[in-house]
């Protein structure tokens, strides 16, 4: 019979009071997959709920980006990861864990990530806010409206692309939105994603979603069309 959590720490006092503390690790251990069990559980049945596919884990969605922040660190791993389809396009989404040691300490990072599929392969293109630091060392490329610059930072590897997707009423609409703002988005091969820092949370998948096709609905026709 499996043991509660209030069992699991009347065990642990005394082991402690007698000098073991391997039974701390222990009762951690247990404390920690009880709670990804019930994650588990809880997103598998948000995904039933919602008609999506699920997984606990699937390294195969980390091959969406060849980008930072999917290069860094080490031990990478995509954990509840999900697959459907929302507003006629493919839907991933899935949190994103690396990772990193300074030789005595390590750290965990995590990130949600949500990608909707693009009606064609086209090059990376990122979207990110300006700071003082980049503002002053980042080199990013350049529009006619000052503002935007002001506020975004563009980096592609081809401008072409760039330019034919942020146009000027994208531009107007980037500055107006307050999503736009917060939220960081890319192109790159098959997929238009965001991701920010943090674990997955299923409640916020539509809204990010929603902006991303919001974020295509902006794309020229023929950007998808053009060789």
């Amino acid at each position: 019979m499996e043991i509660g959590l209030g069992v699991a720490f009347t065990v642990l006092v005394p082991l402690l009071c007698l000098g073991v503390p391997g039974g701390l690790v222990a009762v951690l251990i247990y404390c920690s997959r009880r709670a990804r069990q019930r994650r588990m559980a809880y997103c598998a049945a948000w995904a039933a709920h919602h008609g999506f596919h699920y997984l606990p884990s699937d390294p195969s969605v980390l091959a969406i980006s060849r980008q930072p922040p999917f290069t860094s660190g080490s031990g990478r791993e995509a954990l509840d990861v999900f697959r459907g389809t929302f507003r006629e396009t493919h839907l991933h989404c899935f949190q994103y864990r690396y990772r990193t040691s300074d030789g005595e300490n390590t750290s965990t990072h995590d990130y949600q990530v949500v990608a909707i599929s693009l009606p064609a392969m086209r090059p990376l293109l990122d979207i990110a806010h300006e700071n003082s630091l980049s503002r002053r060392f980042d080199k990013d490329l350049q529009f006619e409206n000052q503002a935007f610059n002001d506020r975004f930072k563009i980096a592609s590897p081809s401008p072409r692309f760039a330019y034919d997707v942020i146009h000027a009423r994208t531009m107007e609409w980037m500055l107006a939105d307050p999503r736009a703002h917060a939220i960081r988005w890319r192109f790159e091969g098959s997929w238009l994603m965001t991701f920010r820092k943090g674990p997955l949370n299923p409640e916020e998948v539509f809204y990010y979603a929603d902006f991303l096709h919001q974020v295509l609905a902006q794309v020229p026709k023929h950007v998808w069309s053009d060789p």
